[in-house]
This record gives structure tokens, sequence and C-alpha cells, in this order.
């Protein structure tokens, strides 16, 4: 079975002598691919090895908002699983295209040194003001990936005409941007930029306990959005039936016990008791899902929006 994804080799080896372990007929073979851009380059592979006869993935393992443009190209099948009960409904798709395996928290940071908690921005349109100019990254906002599902997941939330005055004023602030988020986080920490906005929650916590220069920004508008690397079959599967047992396994209590054993991640699925588990990162804290139908009925004007403004 090949499996495609955007988890590191090191971290997926794990679940792999997990899985291979419970089921010893089968193999996994696993390939680290990059996701970002529309259409995601993963996407890409799969169509080009499809249409070529070429053996290609049987599942993949890729965040969300990526797999929004995957079910768009046809690229997923749906499936039933028994384990997705488990799962809060408001986490599910609810066709079954793909199932949350690991939490991805996004948040807001600082840098200390650079900025004094009683100079903090308060709210979102604080963000806007002119002090803040050429001092905010964030991820890039214009492919149509995890951080533009994010800007726009705020938009229910606060209403179009707040929506609006505030995408348009961040804009005009000139937030750098970059691809990959440990670049995000890096240009706070450095001292590039004062304030990041798209920081996951397991990169915060790694930064910090390797003590840089990093503290968290709460904003009393903006709750903590959480969407999830997600694992789907591939409508070209050959191997369908053992994607299915790999998708089964790492929905189940025993296999998100183990993801959430796995430094930093995160599991979907609470109740694990897993060391990394969202209960004993940040408590009692509650987090809203991303992106949801009120996002997605929207997301084309959403994505388009966010790109003309935020394009250089």
């Amino acid at each position: 079975m090949l499996v495609y994804g955007t988890v590191e080799i090191d971290e997926f080896s794990g679940w792999k002598r997990s899985f291979e372990k419970k089921y010893p007929g089968i193999e996994v073979e696993y390939m680290r691919k990059y996701v970002p851009g529309t259409p995601p380059p993963m996407a890409k592979t799969i169509m080009e090895e499809t249409e070529a006869g070429k053996e290609t993935a049987d599942a993949v393992i890729v965040a969300v908002p990526p797999l929004l443009q995957f079910r768009g190209l046809n690229l997923l099948a749906n499936v039933k699983q028994k384990e997705s009960a488990a799962y809060p409904r408001a986490v599910r798709e609810p066709q079954g295209y793909w199932f949350p395996i690991v939490s991805i928290g996004m948040i807001q940071v600082y840098n200390p040194k650079l900025v004094k908690k009683s100079e903090l921005p308060k709210t979102a349109m604080d963000l806007a003001d002119p002090r803040w100019r050429d001092a905010i990254v964030t991820h890039d906002l214009t492919v149509g990936t995890l951080g533009a599902y994010w800007l726009a997941s705020l938009r229910p939330i606060f209403g179009e005409k707040k929506w609006q005055k505030f995408t348009e004023g961040l804009a005009k602030n000139r937030p750098k941007a970059y691809p990959l988020y440990d670049t995000v986080v890096d240009s706070v920490t450095s001292g590039e930029t004062k304030l990041g906005l798209t920081v996951l929650l397991h990169d915060f916590i790694k930064a910090k306990r390797a003590k840089r220069d990093i503290d968290r920004l709460k904003l009393k508008d903006v709750p903590m959005l959480m969407t999830f690397n997600a694992i789907a079959r591939t409508r070209a599967s050959r191997h369908p039936a053992a994607a299915e047992l790999l998708v089964d396994f790492l929905l189940s209590k025993e296999g998100q016990k183990m993801v959430g054993s796995t430094y930093l991640r995160i599991p979907a699925r609470t109740g694990t008791g897993a060391p990394y588990s969202f209960e004993k990162m940040v408590g009692k804290e509650k987090f809203t899902p991303f992106p949801n139908e009120k996002v997605l009925a929207r997301s084309a004007d959403s994505i388009s929006t966010l790109a003309r403004l935020f394009a250089k």
C-alpha cells in the first residue's frame, strides 16, 4: 500500500510499524510530499500517475483545507468508518471523504523582547493599526491553503462588514508571507517581525520549550481555530481494503493514543490519555473547528478576495 502525506517520515515510521505489526500481511510505503499550491502538487502527481496508468497513492494524509481541493478534483473516495462515530460531529466530514487524525490549532504570537504587554493588540481590528505596518507575518494567504482558510474562517465569526474592514486593513499593513509554518515562527523569534498570525499550536509549544523569544497573543474576538491533518482514501487506490484498514487503525483509540505519543502531535480524538492530548496541552480552552459549512459556502469568494488583497 502506498501513502502520500505531509507528516514527517520519522513520525509516520512509528505509525507504520504499529500498523504492520497488527496487519502483518500488509506493507506500507510512505512518501512525504509538499502540498501547498493550487492545485496542490501532491494532487497533480496523483492525477498524472493515474492518467499514465502508474501506481499512485492508496491514501493521503493532508490538512483539511488542501483536501477540499483534492475532493474538488474528484480524487477522493467516500468511506464508511465505524470509528468516526467517536469524534464530535463538528470535526467530521459528513460524507466520509476524509477523517481527522491530528489536531492542528492555529494561534497568534508575538516577540516579548520587541513588544511590551501594554502595547499588545487586544482585538483583531487593532492589527489594522498602521503602527503594525511591516511588523506582522503570516502563512502565504494567496495560495488557498491553511493560512487562507484560517482568515476565511473569521468571516462568519466577525460578520461581513468587520471581516472586510479587517482584511483590507491587514493588507495595508503589508504582512510578510511565507509558505512554511516553521518560517513564520522563525520570523517572529528572530525579530524580523513582531507578531505572527498563523502559527501552529505544536510549533509554538516547541519554540517555547526551546526558550525562543515567543509568547502567545490572545485577541478577544479571535478564538483558537482548529483544523486537522486527515486521512483519505483515493479513488485511484489499487489496494482499497488495505487503505481502509489504515484509516480505521489511525482513527481507533489505540491508533490515536499512538499518534498522541508522537512528539507534539495532538490526536484528534479526545479521551485517549496520550501524552500530547489537547487536554494536556492547553487544558480546558475551547476551540472552533475550521473550515465549517458557513466558511465552505463562501470559500471561493473568500479565497479569491484574499489572493487579490495580499498579492505582492
